[in-house]
This record gives C-alpha cells, sequence and structure tokens, in this order.
C-alpha cells in the first residue's frame, strides 16, 4: 500500500518539477554563446547564477535556467503574425503582375504603398501584406484581463537586448570593423521612425546612422548636414558597404543620410515607411534625391580634414 502510494505521488509531482541544467564553461565560451546554445537570455543566465558581468572562466559551472517553451512559442507566434510581407520590383514586373502573385487587388497594392500612378521602378519595395493588428489585452482568468505591452515595443526590447548581448559578444573581435557596422545597422530594422528622435522607440535618420556608427567607436555630429561635412567624398560608382549616402529631400540641404550595404541597396531611418528599412539607390525618389556620398571608415583624421578644405575651396 506504501510502495502504491509513493508511486502515486511520484507520478504527480515528478513531472511538474523544473530542473535547471549545469553547463562547465569551455574555452572559447562566452556568455553570448552559451545563451544561444540553450535558447536563453543573457540576463536570465547572470540572474540564475548571481553574476553581475558577463565575463566567465573556463571551468565555471553554470546554472542554465529552463525556457517556459509555451510563453515562447506563444511570443513567436504574436510577432509572426504581425510581421509585414514585402516585394521588391524585378524588371518588367507591374502592378497588375505583382497583385495577382500576392492575391490582392491592384487597388490595394496601391492604397498599401500610397502609390497615385501604375508606375513602378526596377528596385522598388511595395508591401504586399499589412501586418496584422496586435492583440491589446491577454485573459488571465475569467474577468480578470492583465494589459501587456504593444508587440512593437516588444520588438523594441527584444532588439535593444540582443544589441547588448552582441556587444559582450567575443565574436567581434573576430570581425573587421565594417563587418560590425553593418551588423549593428541591420539589428535595428524596423525600429519605429520619428522626426527628431532620438531613441530606440523613435529615431529619426541622422540619428540612426549616428547610433550605429558610436557602436564601433566612431562619433559622428548629430544632423545630415552636419554628417555632410566630414568624411572624403566618394563616387557613386566607387561606393563600399559602410559609406554614408546623402539626399536632398524636404530642404536644399543633405537633409537624409543612410548607410550603404553594397548592391546598390541601402539602409536607413525612412520618413516614407516610417521606420528603419532598406531600399535601392536606384529608386526613382531616391534616385532622383541622391547628391553625394562620403566615407569615414578607415579614414584618418588628417585625410578628413583635408577633404572638408577642399570642398570649402570648391564652395568659395
Amino acid at each position: 500500500m506504501i510502495k502504491i502510494l509513493i508511486f502515486i505521488i511520484s507520478s504527480i509531482i515528478l513531472p511538474c518539477l523544473v530542473f535547471a541544467q549545469t553547463y562547465t564553461v569551455k574555452k572559447g565560451d562566452n556568455i553570448y554563446r552559451i545563451s544561444k546554445k540553450f535558447n536563453v537570455t543573457v540576463e536570465d543566465i547572470k540572474k540564475a547564477n548571481n553574476l553581475t558581468t558577463n565575463k566567465l572562466q573556463i571551468g565555471m559551472k553554470l546554472e542554465i535556467p529552463e525556457k517556459n517553451s509555451k510563453i515562447t512559442k506563444k511570443s513567436k507566434e504574436l510577432k509572426n503574425s504581425i510581421e509585414p510581407q514585402y516585394h521588391t520590383v524585378k524588371k518588367g514586373e507591374n502592378l497588375y503582375r505583382i497583385a495577382k502573385k500576392y492575391n490582392i487587388s491592384v487597388d490595394e497594392l496601391k492604397r498599401l504603398n500610397v502609390l497615385n500612378s501604375n508606375k513602378l521602378s526596377p528596385g522598388q519595395k511595395l508591401l504586399v501584406k499589412a501586418p496584422d493588428k496586435p492583440r491589446e489585452n491577454l485573459s488571465i482568468r475569467e474577468n480578470e484581463k492583465v494589459p501587456v505591452l504593444s508587440n512593437a515595443k516588444l520588438d523594441i526590447e527584444e532588439k535593444k537586448e540582443e544589441i547588448e548581448e552582441i556587444k559582450a559578444s567575443e565574436d567581434l573581435s573576430q570581425m573587421s570593423i565594417t563587418e560590425r557596422l553593418l551588423l549593428f545597422a541591420k539589428k535595428m530594422l524596423h525600429l519605429p521612425y520619428r522626426f527628431g528622435g532620438n531613441s530606440f522607440s523613435g529615431l529619426d535618420c541622422s540619428f540612426f546612422v549616428k547610433k550605429v556608427y558610436s557602436m564601433v567607436g566612431i562619433d559622428l555630429p548629430r544632423s545630415a548636414r552636419e554628417q555632410f561635412t566630414v568624411g572624403v567624398p566618394v563616387k557613386k560608382d566607387e561606393l563600399q558597404p559602410g559609406d554614408l549616402v546623402f539626399f536632398r529631400t524636404y530642404a536644399k540641404f543633405p537633409s537624409h543620410v543612410g548607410i550603404y550595404l553594397g548592391d546598390n541597396l541601402f539602409i536607413h531611418a525612412s520618413t516614407r515607411s516610417k521606420k528603419v528599412t532598406i531600399d535601392s539607390l536606384e529608386t526613382h525618389y531616391y534616385l532622383s534625391r541622391y547628391i553625394g556620398a562620403k566615407r569615414i571608415l578607415g579614414i584618418d583624421r588628417e585625410s578628413i580634414e583635408k577633404a572638408i578644405e577642399e570642398i570649402k575651396n570648391q564652395e568659395g
């Protein structure tokens, strides 16, 4: 009878217990790699082991907290449900073909992209599926609802955490400054645009560029107009990843800036898309407003000052 009772109790209790894994730190490990290996955050590992820094010692035993798979799955499903879908226009394509491909009407396609005509340009990026509206609350019990952060805010916090984890990674030391710059720039994709914005919850084009460059130890001026005065001028056919590309949009002076990625693509905080996005320099809007580029990476201060002086002499 006692054996039966013990069996019943153990069969009920044991499955409910959550055991943390133990991991021994090996040579070459860092907290970022370990967090990715076990699909938990750096902060979770630090809290579970009472760590105040990201530094680890070889042979150190770490308690790896269990990830709540149900919550993770729900979060991923929620995130996927609000993801917009885009299409990059290829040569020979028109609105009718693209609309048919994504099973929407031409009128809907024009509405999504605020198009006044049927003209398209190769490389133009079109929104073909709008993001779903996020749920505003989550029912916990009957007649009890707890408000949660909007999906946009959740994504912002996730991006900030991911960037901090990358900064703590030893892998960065094995990357070139250009690779690091582009990595950080792409990690900021989809952050919301706000004119004059100075934070992850809303940023403008020049703050985006200034922030990304600061992550690799380079301090740039705040505005696009000021950023256009530094670096060495670069011809369009000689652009390299990491170069700054400038445009005249709402003013006669340089009023918009982005970071060149290669293959005629650049990343920027877009007024038109209302977020950090990637566009083509060959898109008609940017092609007609492009005014030049500047190279910052790999340029010594003397060369920059000399280039600025030459520009002043040309203007004089």
